[in-house]
């Protein structure tokens, strides 16, 4: 007896699984086709059109208010003038107060020291001093007050820096009248900065102006010669 199988019906599945599957995969592959092409579109369009008229009307503004500037009148010239008053804020912050030499020499001299010539530069930042005094002694306390004051920026009184440096005590002569003497140093450019407030820290155990008088147009301070009396004779003579 003979057995017969009819393999037709899964045939048939099979194709008919295969042809969805193709439809599918067709399916899917137009989709994306279709968004890569809006996409191409879009952007074609956003370049070509969109951002070209953007700038034209951007450059017809331009040109427009570029029309509207100079017709004013005088243009350059308020211009340049509203830049000068800008500056002038910060050209006040930086520029010098040396008025206040006024205010420091008084806290930092020794009493029996006096002034004969002082010479400050605030481009190199240097002072040197030239007077007289009644002793050596006082002339070596006066350096050595130069050389230990301090000063702070402000309320900041943590902070302190040394107002002074390198202080040399390049000349010193000396009779039984009194001595002269040539103090030069280097001062902080901050001393004399418009902007910030500055308070000096002199050494308590020096005795200085400050405690006895002040500079007006009386005070010794500023009486004293740049060479003793004595040696002012002596060349007067010969």
């Amino acid at each position: 007896m003979a057995i017969q199988f009819n393999l037709l019906p899964d045939v048939k599945l099979e194709f008919d699984r295969q042809l969805k599957a193709k439809r599918f995969v067709y399916t899917v592959s137009f989709l994306a086709s279709a968004v890569v092409l809006a996409i191409f579109v879009i952007s074609f369009l956003s370049v070509n059109v969109l951002q070209k008229k953007l700038l034209d009307n951007a450059n017809n503004d331009i040109n427009n208010y570029s029309q509207k500037l100079k017709s004013i009148p005088n243009l350059d010239k308020v211009l340049t003038i509203q830049n000068q008053l800008n500056s002038l804020p910060n050209l006040h912050q930086q520029k010098h107060y040396a008025s206040r030499l006024f205010g420091y020499l008084p806290q930092i001299t020794p009493a029996n020291i006096n002034i004969g010539r002082l010479t400050i530069s605030t481009v190199n930042s240097t002072i040197d001093i030239q007077g007289t005094s009644d002793k050596v002694e006082t002339i070596n306390k006066f350096v050595d007050t130069l050389k230990f004051t301090s000063y702070t920026v402000g309320s900041d009184q943590n902070t302190k820096k040394l107002a002074f440096s390198n202080v040399l005590l390049t000349k010193i002569d000396r009779d039984d009248k009194g001595a002269s003497y040539t103090v030069d140093a280097t001062f902080d450019p901050a001393l004399f900065s418009g902007s910030q407030g500055v308070t000096l820290v002199v050494p308590q155990e020096t005795t200085t102006r400050s405690v006895i008088n002040t500079p007006d147009a009386s005070s010794p301070l500023f009486n004293g010669q740049t060479e003793t009396q004595s040696e002012s004779q002596k060349q007067g003579g010969q």
